[in-house]
């Protein structure tokens, strides 16, 4: 007879073990992509303004009036995100146990954010756009990948991120 332990205190984890995927990788690999992602994603934001500011033709999908001002309520709720990029890259590099809240907060505002770039997206068919909403699909999807990566990232290494011994390993 085979003796199994498995631990009832964390379901969610439980199924994870040493030879998933997310472990091919150890912590410190896995930290420092992350930093790199985070800065690039950071970039992006930054760029993105800068082209809406200097040229929006560069980056619009449209030209409605309609569009424009979707467009236009985005400034602030980019500018929280790309200070919870911020936030998240430093406090990993420290590798302060905050991370582990700001990883969820980046995960949480970029999934927020895509979810109301998609609905606008879909009711206003821009999908269909050719060119101009191939690139915005990609960047939805690039999005939704990026968050939930991250949460999963975070999730996987809350042990390691918040210092404290992993329960059953």
């Amino acid at each position: 007879m085979m003796n199994v332990s498995v631990s009832t205190t964390d379901p969610i984890s439980a199924p994870m073990r040493r030879d998933s995927h997310l472990l091919t990788f150890g912590f410190e690999a896995w930290r420092v992509g992350v930093m790199r992602w985070l800065i690039v994603t950071a970039a992006l934001v930054v760029a993105y303004w800068v082209l809406w500011l200097v040229d929006r033709g560069i980056i619009a999908n449209g030209h409605s009036a309609q569009y424009i001002a979707f467009e236009q309520a985005f400034p602030l709720a980019d500018a929280w995100l790309l200070t919870a990029l911020l936030m998240t890259g430093i406090q990993l590099w420290r590798r302060a146990p905050s991370t582990l809240a700001w990883v969820f907060v980046v995960g949480g505002a970029g999934m927020y954010l895509c979810a109301m770039d998609v609905l606008y997206d879909l009711q206003h068919g821009i999908y269909a756009k050719g060119g101009a909403g191939m690139i915005e699909l990609a960047i939805n999807i690039l999005t939704a990948v990026s968050s939930l990566g991250i949460m999963a990232f975070g999730w996987h290494f809350r042990h390691t991120l918040l210092g404290t011994p992993a329960e059953g390993r």
